[in-house]
């Protein structure tokens, strides 16, 4: 199978990538030039019509043209968009759905989108501003005209062109009488969506509005009127907080914050608020008229005179024409004809919707057979040319990639401006899901390995890095309150599960103080299984980072477990330890990302210099429930110190909590009315009995509190000069000693205590439980401090404590 263009073709213009082999060489009535885009349900085409007019051609991928409700959701969409007139909206030329393989033909529009302007160049200024007011305000008046409402308006959906504001993708926008049927569903980006949506009512003209007056303070400030932030939170600012609209200038801040009202009665229409920003425009000589044409003319009148400062000086269609004639002469002679045909240089004959092409110089017919071939809006255009090469043309050229990141239903033509904003709109299906599964691999590279391990052979480097891989199995549910559980298996195959419920942080533990099967309320444990670390916003830290990423590149198609996507790379600033103190970013880390067909990520992998990181997303919004452990089974575990600040207290039984453990020990500790008896300090305290141990066998001291069956104990960890029993060290590494034995022999502790520390390693700030010759041992970093301590208990219920005070 032969290219129609080789791929080092010279003389392409900057905007297009050489065709592949078994690319078309003409789609219906359009000569192929180049690619400029292509997405996880298509490819986009750079493309000549009978005219020698540039346009962007939209070819669907073989397995969902395949899917007839694919197909019935990309014919809805061309039909929205070919309602939609106006001077400032995308707009169909023309259109395939019932071809073999369905296509679409926008006009090609070089530009920028608002968002990615705003990041290089600042905030609008001027007329500039007013100009885009005015041309979005322009676009929705002519949306909402035909009844319908775009539904996902924001700054990576309008594109600023050399000729004005671009509105672009309908991917999920809704006719107002399916705005009622759609009541109760949420779609929409986080930040932008009106407060109504965030309350599932229907779509209404306001909602839009809502969200043009929030770009245009993005567009005169550079900040997004209600900030970042997960989706909760920016659901909760756009309902109750005012938007930040400081440095909106002084004559627009009316009309914008009449827009961002809470209350949709408020807000102005589209047309309402072209007629006012019109109005600071200007008055020409011009016709003044009140109807919608007279409106759309005088805008156009004043974008001819004041859109000032957009370059596209790289676009020459010129450069097209001329492309086109060395891909004919390159190609293999190609034909296609048929109705609605794809043709692709391979030699044969096109006889149906996708034909091979032979003989002759490359013509066809136009597209016919369900294709429409006109209705080409005035001024309507559609961005593209996603992932090209060429510096600071790659980043201007602008993608309109069949099916990429468009939230909620449909998305068969959703268009975005460039990888950055499809990679922004898959990580905001993330934070915007109801649900999602994930597993997370982390592994030391070879370098880190030979670091610490400088002798260490080549099989010895490679079992070393198998030990030291670590996976997170984690499951995340938005309702009824934020949940997580996440299952951590390190490379000895152990595996211990923890989980986040409405704000309480869990451990599960197979044996905790003669207990068995018990969750653990209160652990302290480090990176990457510490209580923050777990947190929703944590793990996916990284994720929110891509969409500034450096060098974003569109790789092409991939598959992740059999899954179709796109893959795109570039250099972020990669999160470490996210949600702890050693939480940190490292600049410039090299990654990968793979956007599935329907915009969900499916993969993300990237290198620091001594962890590879490795997610793959494995569902959304599923059912998924994540409970909090039954009372009966969670004791509340290390609580803290007491009210003095000495005592560490332990509350091992289920039903006793943190609260009650310090009430009553401070209690017991403080009250004038407790008198210890005893050698053991026995006192009564609120029906608890107390006590403390007087003559410790080292300087550590600890003591219990019991009340029938629940009990907790606590002790003095960090006491200055701790030091050994005689004659019970260990030979670990010379800084770890042994303390408070109990029912035990000094040789059987160390060799418990040995056996643990040797396989697992100290871990600062960790707790980790795992048997060790049928003892069951933890270990802590007491915060603030220089001291790890740690505790085994026995099968007979022998207990050996150690600790060390680092230098």
């Amino acid at each position: 199978m032969t290219s129609p263009a080789p791929h080092g073709l010279s003389g392409l213009p900057p905007e297009l990538r050489p065709l592949r082999p078994g690319d078309p060489a003409r789609i219906g009535p359009y000569r192929v030039v180049g690619r400029l885009g292509q997405g996880g349900m298509g490819t986009v085409f750079g493309a000549l019509d009978g005219r020698n007019t540039c346009v962007a051609v939209k070819v669907v991928h073989a397995e969902f043209a395949a899917e007839a409700e694919f197909r019935a959701g990309f014919a809805r969409e061309v039909a929205l968009m070919r309602r939609v007139g106006g001077l400032c909206t995308a707009a169909v030329h023309a259109a395939d759905p019932d071809a073999e393989r369905p296509w679409v033909a926008t006009d090609f529009v070089p530009g920028r989108t608002l968002r990615a302007h705003v990041r290089e160049h600042g905030p609008l200024e001027g007329d500039l501003l007013l100009g885009f007011a005015a041309g979005v305000a322009e676009s929705l008046a002519a949306i909402h005209s035909t009844g319908v409402v775009h539904c996902d308006l924001k700054p990576g959906n309008v594109i600023l062109a050399p000729d004005g504001p671009k509105v672009l993708d309908f991917g999920i926008a809704r006719l107002a009488d399916e705005g009622v049927r759609a009541q109760g569903a949420l779609f929409g980006s986080p930040g932008w969506m009106s407060p109504e949506r965030y309350a599932r009512h229907a779509p209404t003209p306001a909602a839009d509005m809502f969200a043009w007056g929030g770009m245009v303070a993005f567009a005169a400030t550079g900040r997004s009127p209600f900030g970042s932030g997960s989706t909760a939170e920016l659901a909760r600012r756009t309902l109750h907080d005012p938007p930040d609209t400081a440095g909106v200038p002084e004559e627009l801040l009316p009309l914008v914050e009449r827009a961002l009202a809470k209350d949709p009665a408020v807000r102005p229409t589209a047309g309402d608020a072209l007629r006012v920003v019109l109005a600071l425009m200007g008055e020409g000589e011009e016709t003044r008229g009140e109807g919608p044409d007279a409106l759309t003319e005088r805008l156009r009148l004043r974008l001819a005179r004041h859109w000032r400062g957009i370059d596209a000086s790289w676009h020459r269609p010129a450069l097209w024409v001329a492309a086109a004639s060395a891909v004919s002469a390159a190609a293999t002679a190609s034909t296609a004809t048929g109705p609605g045909a794809v043709g692709v240089a391979t030699g044969g004959t096109g006889t149906g919707s996708v034909g091979a092409a032979t003989g002759g110089a490359a013509t066809g017919g136009a597209a016919t057979g369900g294709a429409a071939t006109g209705g080409a809006a005035t001024g309507g255009a559609v961005a593209v040319g996603a992932g090209v090469t060429g510096g600071k043309v790659a980043a201007a050229v602008t993608a309109a990639v069949v099916g990429a990141a468009a939230i909620g239903g449909g998305g068969y033509l959703a268009a975005e401006s460039q990888p950055a904003e499809i990679v922004a709109d898959s990580v905001a299906l993330v934070e915007n899901a109801s649900s999602f599964r994930a597993t997370q691999w982390q592994r030391p590279t070879e370098e880190a390995v030979r670091r610490e391990h400088p002798g260490a052979s080549g099989a010895e480097v490679a079992d070393l890095v198998a030990a030291g891989e670590r996976s997170v199995s984690y499951t995340y549910a938005s309702s009824p309150g934020a949940a997580v559980e996440a299952a951590v298996t390190d490379g000895a195959g152990e595996t211990a599960t923890y989980r986040q419920v409405d704000g309480e942080s869990y451990l599960h533990t197979a044996r905790y103080r003669g207990l068995t099967d018990v969750w653990l309320l209160n652990w302290h444990g480090s990176d990457p299984v510490a209580p923050g670390a777990l947190a929703v916003e944590a793990f996916t830290a990284p994720l929110r980072a891509l969409p500034e990423a450096a060098s974003l590149t569109d790789e092409g198609r991939a598959e992740v477990s059999g899954r179709p996507g796109t893959r795109y790379s570039g250099l972020f600033d990669a999160v470490s330890h996210a949600g702890t103190p050693l939480e940190q970013t490292l600049p410039s880390t090299p990654f990968e990302f793979v956007v599935a067909a329907d915009g969900h990520p499916l993969r993300l992998a990237y290198t620091t210099d001594l962890v590879e990181y490795e997610v793959v997303f494995e569902s959304f919004d599923e059912p998924v429930t994540v409970a909090a452990p039954s009372p009966d089974a969670t004791v509340a575990g290390a609580c803290g110190p007491s009210l003095d600040g000495e005592w560490l207290v332990d509350a091992s039984s289920p039903g006793v909590s943190c609260q009650e453990a310090l009430r009553v020990l401070d209690g017991y500790l403080t009250e004038p009315d407790t008198q210890p008896q005893g050698s053991g300090a026995f006192a009564e305290f609120d029906g608890w009995t107390c006590f403390v141990d007087l003559e410790p066998v080292v300087d550590a001291t600890y003591g219990g509190c019991g009340r029938g069956g629940p009990a907790f104990s606590y002790y003095i960890p960090w006491v200055p000069g701790w030091v050994a029993e005689s004659g019970c060290t260990l030979s670990h590494d010379g800084t770890w000693h042994l303390s408070g034995l109990e029912r035990t022999t000094c040789s059987a502790a160390a060799a418990a205590v040995e056996d643990f520390l040797s396989g697992r390693g100290p871990h600062d700030g960790g707790v980790f439980l795992v048997d060790s010759g049928g003892w069951s041992c933890s270990l802590y970093h007491v915060p603030d401090s220089r001291t790890d301590i740690g505790s085994c208990e026995g099968p007979g219920l022998e207990v050996v404590r150690f600790h060390r005070v680092r230098g």
